[in-house]
């Protein structure tokens, strides 16, 4: 089940307002089971019954075989619904369980709903719904026109040999939303790792453009948490993956105080970036995206987890991850470490790197006001661009071919390069690599939109055969981890394998024809 998340964002008082989420049409199909409770009166039970109120779910735990029940007052003045009737939302959270259990029917807990008060001694005629992987959410409707504007909610724990066996879960109601979402999108990107760290990004926050200004928002404010796990519990929540108490209070390595978090719109889109330190070499991890709704008091008070990540860390430290740069803002990725002491820290590196491309940027620069860019259409040197996107292209293309993304795997389409020989003299001679690595080529649609969108008169032309392609491009092979390196917004064109047929003309141009051109 995926819940629809609307995409809705907005700047107040200095920090940014979440995607506000919709319930999505998959509500699931509720079902009757006959079940009676002793013979006991419904004032009583009435009374046992805890109050739930709008979107603040209750904690509680339950023995095995024991019944709990709540009720919930309909607000008419209020919520979803058509005219002639009133909704409910209701989810659940296993956030612990007993040892052992599987996920049949059997293990879970069950939920019995009804709008009318004889559920609390009989459940024969109530409507039932299971948690499934910790996760539970029915729709419960009533006439406007009803007598009862009370929901009956009895939550009931399966029979076991161990009469210690507890639950631990959460229940909510809404007339609005819901208060618990299982989302099973993979609502995260891993941008990059080195030997100790990893960059991670959210899935597009988008319909604020990329032209805003990031630094406005608060990232310390956001909702969205991000948990990072061992490898070895991977199987932790093996029955309770769509529960987001249970994720949320599992055995994560650390929170996301403990990261360096902001906001990036690298790549054409709003995104949240964590960078996350202290991993291991050559180590596997696994990842949660969680999205809290907290209350007043910024407790979290239910949420949304989305499915889980894994990633890996190389193997040594030939390469550093560097991001957010000044000049080549589209660059955040590994890059080859440098052994001069002098350069050690991250910002250093991503400086020493940064300030390289600029010096080269500058001839391109002054090339560039040579063209008539503030002319009529018809003299314009293309009608589908601008001198503005050609100076973007073509410096997202400078930094991709100045700064090489750097890995320590050996995968198709990596070249391999000694730590002596990179591909500029810039490299060997001021970063001087800390040893080998496998370079990850630019892709060659960051040369192809650069030839198509600028000038003819700077002679850009790319490599047409693949063979020639693959001595300093390579393409996307769609595998798990990224066969070139393209730097820039993806949008602007798909990067396959079909593209490079295209019949383009050897790139012959440097930056040294650039300065002749002036």
């Amino acid at each position: 089940m995926v819940p629809l998340i609307a995409a809705t964002l907005d700047f107040q008082e200095g920090w940014l307002v979440e995607p506000m989420r919709r319930l999505d049409d998959e509500i699931i199909d509720p079902f009757h089971e006959r079940t009676v409770i002793p013979a006991r009166s419904v004032s009583k039970y009435e009374d046992d019954s805890e109050g739930l109120t709008e979107y603040a779910p209750i904690h509680s735990s339950i023995l095995q075989s024991e019944i709990q029940y709540y009720s919930f007052s309909v607000n008419s003045s209020t919520g979803l619904g058509e005219y002639y009737e009133y909704l409910v939302f209701m989810t659940g959270n296993i956030c612990l369980q007993p040892d052992n259990l599987n996920s049949s029917d059997n293990d879970s807990l069950v939920v019995y709903y009804s709008f009318n008060s004889l559920i609390l001694t009989n459940l024969e005629d109530s409507l039932m719904g299971k948690f499934e992987y910790g996760y539970f959410q029915a729709l419960a409707e009533v006439s406007v026109s009803s007598t009862s504007s009370v929901l009956y909610i009895v939550v009931q724990a399966p029979q076991s040999t161990n009469l210690t066996d507890t639950w631990s879960y959460e229940i909510g109601v809404s007339q609005n939303d819901l208060v618990h979402q299982w989302d099973s999108r993979l609502f995260v990107e891993i941008v990059d790792t080195d030997d100790h760290s990893a960059l991670i990004v959210t899935g597009n926050l988008t319909l604020i453009s990329s032209n805003h200004n990031v630094s406005q928002y608060n990232s310390s404010l956001s909702n969205y948490e991000l948990l990072v796990f061992q490898n070895e519990h991977i199987d932790y929540f093996a029955t309770l993956n769509e529960s987001w108490c249970a994720v949320r209070n599992g055995p994560s390595l650390m929170l996301t105080g403990d990261y360096v978090t902001s906001y990036t719109t690298r790549g054409g889109s709003l995104r949240q970036q964590f960078y996350v330190p202290g991993l291991n070499s050559s180590t596997q991890y696994i990842g949660y995206l969680l999205y809290d709704s907290n209350d007043l008091t910024g407790s979290p008070h239910g949420g949304v987890l989305y499915s889980h990540f894994e990633f890996e860390t190389m193997s040594d430290d030939a390469c550093a991850l560097v991001y957010d740069l000044d000049f080549c803002d589209e660059v955040a990725y590994s890059v080859p470490a440098l052994s001069v002491a002098e350069y050690n820290s991250a910002d250093a590196l991503k400086t020493l790197y940064d300030d390289q491309a600029r010096s080269l940027f500058s001839n391109f620069s002054k090339g560039l006001q040579q063209i008539a860019c503030n002319t009529t259409k018809d003299a314009i040197f293309t009608p589908l661009g601008s001198c503005e996107t050609c100076s973007e292209l073509y410096k997202n293309w400078l930094c991709s071919v100045t700064i090489p993304r750097c890995s320590t795997r050996n995968i198709t389409g990596y070249l391999h390069r000694e730590a002596n020989a990179s591909r500029s003299t810039f490299i060997d001679e001021t970063v001087i690599p800390v040893t080998d690595y496998y370079e990850v080529l630019p892709c060659v649609n960051v040369c192809q939109i650069m030839t198509r969108d600028c000038p003819a008169e700077f002679g850009f032309a790319c490599p047409q055969s693949n063979a020639s392609i693959k001595l300093s491009y390579y393409w996307d092979d769609g595998g798990d981890y990224a066969t070139c390196n393209f730097v820039g917004d993806c949008s602007a064109v798909t990067s396959s394998a079909f593209i490079v047929q295209v019949a383009w003309k050897l790139l012959l141009v440097s930056i040294a024809f650039i300065t002749m051109s002036v």
